[in-house]
């Protein structure tokens, strides 16, 4: 790829120079960075769906061909099942893939100094 008078770059080293340099993690950060990726939204719809995707395809594996004719001659149990299972898939592949980013001591001291400064706590407004 080159562009208008630029030096040719490959497509993996413009991806490399948008992302950041990973920041060195003290074993605290680690731990609240890996509590941070299991307890992110997508990790629990993402096991959610497979365990339901799973739940779901199994009647539609074992369903008769009288179960099949009442919905119209498709096996909405399979199908069905089947799609929350891709989708319960992409949403583990997601947060595999872009996990949250770590965040670091020097930030959590930064983001309290800013409440400090602006006179906001983070908690329950007081009566």
């Amino acid at each position: 790829m080159t562009s208008a008078g630029g030096p040719e770059r490959p497509v993996g080293a413009e991806m490399e120079a948008e992302r950041a340099p990973k920041p060195v993690l003290t074993p605290e950060e680690a731990r609240n960075w890996r509590l941070a990726k299991l307890f992110d939204l997508r990790s629990f719809i993402g096991a959610l769906l497979l365990i339901f995707g799973v739940l779901v395809i199994i009647p539609g594996i074992a369903a008769s061909q009288a179960t099949i004719s009442k919905s119209a001659g498709i096996n909405l149990s399979l199908w069905i099942g089947a799609l929350m299972l891709v989708v319960g898939a992409f949403f583990v592949t997601w947060i595999l893939l872009r996990p949250p980013p770590p965040v670091t001591a020097a930030e959590m001291e930064a983001v309290r100094k800013a409440r400090e400064e602006f006179g906001t706590q983070g908690g329950p407004p007081a009566h």
